[in-house]
Parts: structure tokens; sequence; C-alpha cells
């Protein structure tokens, strides 16, 4: 019946509708048709939450169609909604002794995640590092950092101090993965070997036995013609040219030597 104050008839509505919902609840019956019993754990029947569900999948199907977020309902409504829900989840499967992020199998030794979640979530971690690092950015927060380092300066003093923790549980898992007969890089397979095939050629070809010496710069000496006295050695060829200045010798009555192994340039790497 329409009221002369619409506030007031709003107020009263809605006292109506809290006291006819409190009436249902003790008596134990759905909340909205008042005729069915509630499906275990919740205020609604079944017919009444599905038809509920599909208005709100109909509602959602709606609001993304015009470009909405969240189907045009409040964001951030729906994203404590979301955490709370994911709290939930997550606290009922560690009790349950299960993964939380999949929930079917049993999580990893000094773990809440099982073992093929956790190599899934680094394979996602390498890849996003990967992207920012292409960027020039930093690898943990994807700001960009200074003169193309790894890190920026908030992240690396983080992760300086997490440093011994990381160690240890980079130990433990080494550990782990040789005593299942694994290997240490991927957990696949590995036998009586710390690595399989892949990732030991994959280690091999980054090692320093495989690419040789390091080529370090070379140092030039000084060397008179006429003489044979020596000058240096010299970090750099303007080095060289302040000492022939100094000394008063031209490029013709001295010999410059640089302590660089021609082959050197052929077996070393940068």
């Amino acid at each position: 019946m329409p009221y002369k104050d619409p506030e007031q008839g709003r107020k009263k509505e809605r006292e109506r509708h809290r006291k006819r919902t409190a009436a249902r609840r003790a008596q134990g019956l759905c909340i909205k048709c008042g005729k069915n019993p509630p499906a275990p754990g919740r205020s609604l029947c079944e017919a009444c939450g599905e038809r509920g569900r599909a208005a709100e999948r109909a509602r959602y199907a709606r609001g993304k169609a015009a470009g909405d977020p969240y189907g045009g309902r409040n964001p951030e409504g729906r994203r404590r909604m979301a955490r709370e829900r994911n709290k939930r989840r997550r606290i009922e499967r560690k009790e349950a002794g299960l993964c939380v992020r999949c929930g079917e199998l049993p999580p990893a030794e000094g773990s809440v995640v099982c073992e093929a979640c956790r190599e899934a979530r680094r394979a996602e971690e390498r890849k996003l590092y990967a992207a920012r690092r292409a960027k020039g950015h930093c690898g943990r927060c994807g700001r960009p950092t200074f003169a193309g380092a790894a890190q920026c300066g908030p992240c690396a003093a983080l992760e300086e101090g997490r440093a011994p923790k990381k160690n240890a549980a980079s130990r433990r898992r080494y550990a782990d993965r040789r005593a299942q007969r694994l290997c240490v890089d991927c957990a696949q397979p590995a036998g009586l070997a710390a690595r399989c095939e892949p990732c030991a050629r994959r280690s091999w070809h980054s090692s320093g036995e495989h690419k040789g010496l390091p080529l370090y710069p070379p140092r030039y000496t000084v060397v008179e013609l006429a003489t044979g006295e020596e000058h240096g050695p010299w970090d750099s060829w303007e080095e060289v040219a302040m000492c022939l200045a100094f000394e008063k010798l031209s490029r013709n009555e001295v010999e410059v030597v640089a302590d660089l192994p021609l082959m050197a340039t052929i077996t070393a790497w940068e």
C-alpha cells in the first residue's frame, strides 16, 4: 500500500521483512518462500536458491556485456566477499589435510600446497619474472629499476633479509628431492643422478667449465725500443698516451705490449 511519507514507508517495509525472516528462520522454513525447508547450511530452499543464482548469473552477463566490472555490482563489496570466501576455503582444505590451492592432493612436506601446484606456481612466477626483466623492471614488484638492476631498492632490501630463510628452504628441498631420487631442479625422476638429463645439460652449458676462462680486460706495458726500459702496466690506452707524453716519447720509439694471449680471444667468453 502506498504511504504518504515514502521514507517512513521504506522503514516499515524493512521492519516487516526482518520480522518475517526471523519468524520463518525460527520455524525452520525457507526465508524467501516460507514453504520448504532450507538446504543444508543455507537459509533458502533449493528452488529459491537456484532461482536466485540464475537471476544473478543473468544480471552478471548483462553487466559484463555492457563492460561493467563484476557485472555492475559494487567492486569493493565483491572483492571483500571473494577474499572471505577464499579464506574460508583455504581454512577448510588446510584442516582436511589437502592442498589449499587445488583441494585434491595432500600438500608437500613443510608446505600447504601439493608438489604439482607448487611447480605450476613457480612456472608462472618465472614467466612473470622474465616478462618484467625484459622490460627492464624489477622482477619482484614490476617497478622500474636503476641501470637495469634485477630488483628495485626496496625489494633488494627485503630480499637480503629473507636470504637465510630462503637458503635454508632450498637446502631442505634439495635434500628431499635427492632422497626421492628426483631432479633437484624440476622434480622429475632422475635416478641416482642429482639432475635429469635436460637440467644437467642446461647446468653444464651455463657453467664456467663449459664456457672457458672469462675474458678479462687487457693491461698494457710500454717498452722503449732503444733501452728496453718498461713503463707500466697500464689499464687503458688513455693511460698509455699519458705515459708517452710524460716520458716525452713518440709512438715510433716504443712498443706497446698487451698481456692478452691470441687464443684467449677465441676460447674465452665475455
